[in-house]
């Protein structure tokens, strides 16, 4: 499926957090504690500096809005064509507004048999528990969800030169050329952050472009930041929330909206058939990749752990003419769209799957248009996003350079 469509992911079968003890009454705990909980977030999360927590509506419980803009293009303006025609060709500017429904709800369901204290006790106790598994379970799980969404989702990736594996002596190099491949995308400088796993962390700090520089710090505001490399700060995390197929995710804070909502937590003494106090509760997030900010994320990969092959594309002849080949080595599928949209969001377009790491077209294309495909394999990070541009009066297939963007 589409990387923003998946199917919903139903929660973990344990619980997520624990209880307190109260003898009758009913407290909501998102009064007491949901404040102090997000407190608790901010500063240990790893990603939490590098998501977007803002900048969408919610248009229902459990759905947000982003609208985006149509980029528009330029025509040569001919003196020699008759009046009314030296314009060019007209172009229409289509909007995007695009939605995205949460599908990560996780929930509680326990309960605490031994706090039979004072209410003032219990209350603190509550607070414990709560910050507790919080930083122990939902922000590790939710850190490593949003680095596994955001590689899927990347406009690009980069793989280290010759087929190499990560090393001191080219790690830096390979860092700064990821940066300069966003900076010609024309992707913003500013709230850029580099994940790596602590492992690869290690080699980049004893990298010899390194050893002699200053220690860079940043006071404690992001979680896990070891490096600035330019304007990008390096932030290690343990090697475990690395999704596979994935060195490195560069990535600009507003490529993604990563909504996380604390729906609701109470407490019930009392409760038929427990000897002490009940929680439950229900935790709903999810993080989107959006569809004309993908280019915002960039997925590094060597040849120790690299993403799945970026697929390739040709166009037959004679009696195939407009039908497109698309080939993605060892691919589970292959997902395209023929009308500019991004394939990894189908709410952007009709994406057609190719359930093959070969697939032909079903249709044959008849009109000038611009193909976009990417591949997926199971344990490995999505391919980037190939383009093309497709000449239906040449029948040629014309492949895009990594920073040419896709009018729609």
């Amino acid at each position: 499926m589409p990387i923003n469509h998946g199917a919903a992911v139903s929660g973990s079968a344990s619980s997520l957090r624990s209880t307190s003890s109260y003898t009758s009454a009913v407290y909501n705990l998102n009064e007491r504690y949901e404040k102090k909980l997000d407190e608790r977030f901010r500063t240990k999360s790893y990603t939490d500096a590098g998501a977007n927590l803002s900048g969408f509506n919610w248009t229902s419980v459990n759905t947000i809005q982003v609208e985006t803009e149509g980029v528009g293009r330029l025509n040569a303006y001919d003196f020699g064509a008759s009046l009314g025609s030296r314009m060019g060709d007209m172009h229409e500017i289509s909007d995007q507004m695009n939605v995205y429904k949460l599908k990560q709800y996780y929930s509680i369901r326990e309960t605490y048999e031994k706090l039979y204290s004072d209410d003032k006790m219990n209350e603190r106790k509550i607070q414990r528990i709560l910050k507790g598994i919080n930083d122990e379970v939902l922000v590790p799980m939710i850190d490593k969800y949003r680095l596994k969404t955001w590689a899927d989702g990347a406009g690009s990736t980069y793989l280290v030169p010759s087929g190499g594996a990560l090393s001191e002596s080219n790690i830096v190099k390979t860092l700064l050329t990821c940066n300069t491949r966003m900076d010609n995308m024309r992707v913003p400088m500013e709230g850029r952050m580099c994940y790596m796993g602590l492992t690869d962390v290690i080699t980049m700090q004893l990298a010899d472009e390194l050893k002699y520089q200053q220690e860079f710090t940043n006071k404690g505001a992001v979680n896990g930041a070891v490096r600035k490399l330019g304007r990008t700060t390096v932030v290690g995390v343990p090697d475990s929330l690395m999704p596979a197929g994935c060195k490195a995710i560069l990535k600009w804070k507003k490529a993604s909206v990563d909504p996380r909502k604390l729906s609701w937590s109470k407490v019930y003494g009392n409760v038929e058939g427990y000897s002490g106090p009940v929680l439950n509760g229900l935790y709903r997030f999810d993080s989107f990749v959006l569809a004309q900010k993908a280019n915002g994320i960039l997925v590094l990969g060597d040849s120790n752990a690299a993403p799945q092959a970026e697929v390739t594309a040709s166009v037959g002849t004679s009696g195939n003419a407009g039908k497109i080949t698309f080939v993605s080595a060892n691919a589970d599928a292959i997902y395209y769209t023929i009308d500019g949209h991004n394939p990894k969001v189908a709410d952007n377009g009709a994406a057609v799957v190719l359930t093959a790491a070969t697939g032909v077209a079903t249709s044959a294309l008849t009109e000038d248009c611009y193909v976009q495909a990417y591949a997926v394999k199971a344990g490995k990070v999505a391919s980037g996003i190939a383009k093309w541009f497709f000449d239906a009066t040449n029948n040629t297939l014309t492949a895009l350079s990594y920073d040419e963007e896709v009018p729609i």
